[in-house]
């Protein structure tokens, strides 16, 4: 009988599952913020203050910042990024904005229309800073 005296006093909490998805049918209006990760394959009208890995899906669109240890944009994004570890554009993003990182990669076909701004892993070490335009045609 000692097992069922054994149960916790209080509400007890669903375990996170860390990941959160927004379809592609979904459009939300608003800030986020989040310990996790978060997939939108959808539109969010609004900044992500705080996240673990974002990505905005191939076709999906964000208007606002986004704020997290990660980001990977296959989708188009008009705001500034600021990814504590790594930036990744996929040859389908376009992203209008200022990237903030310390490691970022650009497949062939990705575009930034602002400043790139590299953060050094090493005390001591400069930061890298360069400004990237559209490449002619892809306007």
């Amino acid at each position: 009988m000692g097992i069922f005296s054994a149960r916790p006093s209080g509400p007890v909490k669903a375990p996170a599952t860390g990941y959160s998805l927004f379809d592609s049918q979904l459009t939300v209006s608003g800030d986020i913020d989040t310990d996790g990760s978060l997939r939108i394959d959808g539109v969010l009208l609004g900044s992500i203050r705080r996240a673990d890995t974002v990505v905005l899906g191939v076709g999906a669109s964000m208007r606002g910042d986004v704020n997290a240890r990660e980001v990977i944009v296959g989708g188009t994004l008009a705001g500034n990024v600021h990814a504590s570890e790594r930036v990744e554009l996929q040859p389908t993003a376009i992203v209008t904005g200022d990237i903030t990182t310390q490691v970022v990669l650009v497949q062939e076909g990705g575009v930034v229309n602002g400043q790139v701004q590299m953060q050094s892993t090493r005390a001591g070490m400069p930061a890298v800073s360069a400004e990237l335009a559209i490449p002619p045609g892809h306007r």
